[in-house]
């Protein structure tokens, strides 16, 4: 059996269970007054866990019960082509997650993915919170390239949900604005001064996704710079369009600068669910 190693260093996400489950339960505690439930598929940042994991896990909890997990990461540019992960299981802090077989071989040719070969945050620091949400449950993952085309993606795994009967839970991975010098991207003002563009950017982006708008969601993107994986989200919104999501619910928002004050730069965060 081949495993895919953890590939991203100590301080993206815990190293050990106890570690893990402490800081979930955590998050659970401070947020059940806005706990959802119920969700077919949602949208979840991917930055550290000390950044956003408390807005991530938040998509993670909205879940419904399944048979199946996708998750689909990104920071792929237009024109790339998809990829996913051929191992037969990932290594989490919770033990091993086994891949699903079914469904990847079902999803891969139509998109002609490719196996992917590097180190990638936008999957790996989502794996410790899948296998705390579905214990036992398989998973696949993917990443989408950011242009139209992600939306098949979306369409392909709804496809084998509907021709199977399998409930599949889907998660589309990313972050937001990265606004300042460390991303090198200031257009309306040196560091914290242009952080209320930032958000405002955000904001347009989010009503997008909301909306389970792909082709606004992919111009907010491209037009603002508001979105490293926007792929990702487009194909779970594909997804919850095609499996009948008729509503959306904003989990959560948040940016780095809001998790540590006092920086130049700043990332931002959302967590949405769709739901039936």
């Amino acid at each position: 059996m081949s495993v895919r190693p953890r590939m991203l260093p100590t301080g993206w996400y815990p190293d050990v269970r106890r570690e893990v489950e402490t800081k979930l339960g955590a998050w659970d505690r401070v947020d059940a007054a806005s706990h959802a439930q119920g969700a077919l598929a949602g949208i979840g940042p991917h930055a550290g866990w000390y950044y956003s994991g408390r807005i991530a896990w938040a998509t993670w909890r909205s879940a419904a019960d399944s048979d199946v997990v996708v998750i689909i990461g990104g920071h792929l540019p237009a024109g790339s082509d998809f990829r996913y992960c051929d191992e037969d299981g990932f290594e989490t802090p919770l033990g091993t997650i086994v891949a699903d077989r079914a469904l990847r071989d079902a999803v891969v040719p139509a998109v002609s993915a490719i196996p992917e070969r590097g180190t990638d945050n936008t999957v790996e620091v989502h794996l410790p919170m899948a296998a705390h949400r579905f214990p036992g449950i398989p998973v696949v993952c993917f990443r989408a390239p950011n242009d139209a085309r992600a939306a098949r993606l979306g369409a392909a795994i709804a496809d084998y949900s509907t021709s199977t009967d399998k409930k599949v839970f889907v998660i589309g991975s990313t972050d937001l604005v990265h606004y300042g010098p460390a991303y090198n991207f200031e257009p309306a003002g040196r560091g914290q001064e242009g952080f209320p563009w930032a958000r405002r950017a955000d904001k347009a982006l989010v009503e997008a996704f909301m909306a389970m708008d792909e082709a606004t969601a992919l111009k907010r993107a491209e037009s603002d710079s508001s979105a490293c994986s926007v792929g990702a989200a487009m194909a779970a919104m594909a997804y919850a369009r095609h499996m009948q999501a008729l509503r959306s619910r904003l989990l959560m928002r948040g940016s780095s600068d809001e998790v540590a004050p006092g920086g130049d730069s700043s990332v931002g965060y959302c967590a949405i669910a769709f739901m039936r």
